[in-house]
């Protein structure tokens, strides 16, 4: 097995799973649905038009709009994707994308995958970076790009995100596993949250297997922390139940560790290439663990607030 700490491309081959056996009725709910926002989004912005080719995409259509990209949205609740287009002449065109998820938890979570950028006011989180912006509010997840930046563009593109915020009634609460995170030195852009073991190696590229038997009922959180003017990396993965974090605990110990003796403790510390510590520790449903540590002193020290917060302490 392959090991690495560096983040990689996304994997192929994620299996889609495509809902069946909708009724007319909900097809005819599905249907308003999908023209809610394109009769929500302006027709014009800032000497932009919107085109005539608006698009949607469901779970089962959406790599007819992107390739590998897509799993990333698969991999989280993601319902649909509403895309239309905006020209002006001899300006670039700016593209809305508009992503419909089954809850603001996985909004969030599709949102904290990509937080290069300078963070701005829009909607309960938005950050710009060259023509791009993101933002999330409630169970919506939008994304706004031009090709090319301009002064104009950059105007268009913020009124445009404005527009769009405004068409959504309410905010939507994020995944209440944040609040185990300790304040103590977390590097709060750091935080991303999801499901599964495609975005994990995403991310941060673990294993080739399913080590930690991740699936869309797991919440898992990564995050940085400084200490010391050093940086660490904490996984937190939550189950459904207490034996299925055991069950994983256990895989863990014996794949990670192949050849140093297991240990029948909770907590497990092991040094591992490049002179660094990796940590794991069971905590009733919980799965906390810290990677890149130089020390096993760190280790200790965020497992342990970790768990004091788990606990309620």
């Amino acid at each position: 097995m392959q090991f690495m700490g560096k983040r990689v491309a996304l994997a192929a081959g994620i299996t889609m799973i495509i809902l069946s056996g909708m009724g007319i009725k909900d097809m005819k709910a599905m249907e308003h649905q999908s023209g809610k926002w394109f009769e929500l989004l302006p027709v014009q912005i800032d000497g932009w038009s919107a085109s005539d080719r608006d698009k949607s995409y469901t779970r089962a259509t959406i790599f007819n709009y992107m390739n590998g990209a897509g799993e990333m949205y698969l991999a989280y609740e993601f319902k649909k994707l509403f895309v239309r287009e905006y020209t002006r002449p001899s300006a670039p065109p700016i593209i809305a994308e508009i992503y419909e998820m089954n809850s603001s938890g996985d909004a969030y979570g599709v949102f904290t995958n990509d937080t290069d950028g300078k963070p701005v006011r829009m909607g309960q989180g938005g950050i710009y970076s060259q023509g791009l912006l993101r933002f999330w509010k409630g169970s919506i997840f939008v994304r706004l790009m031009t090709e090319r930046e301009t002064g104009e563009t950059r105007t268009a593109v913020m009124n445009l995100g404005r527009e769009i915020v405004d068409g959504i009634a309410d905010d939507g609460a994020t995944p209440g596993l944040l609040s185990y995170l300790p304040p103590d030195g977390l590097l709060d852009k750091s935080i991303q949250y999801f499901h599964t073991q495609v975005t994990l190696n995403f991310l941060y590229f673990l294993a080739n297997t399913n080590l930690l038997n991740l699936n869309p009922e797991t919440e898992v959180i990564l995050a940085r922390y400084t200490r010391e003017d050093r940086k660490v990396r904490l996984l937190l993965v939550s189950y459904s139940n207490a034996v299925l974090a055991k069950t994983a605990y256990e895989q863990f110990n014996r794949v990670y560790f192949p050849d140093q003796p297991g240990s029948a403790g909770s907590m497990r510390i092991e040094s591992v290439e490049n002179d660094e510590y990796v940590s794991i520790r069971l905590s009733d449903r919980y799965l906390i663990m810290v990677f890149e540590s130089k020390d096993q002193k760190t280790c200790v020290w965020l497992s342990d607030a970790v768990e004091k917060r788990l606990k309620g302490a």
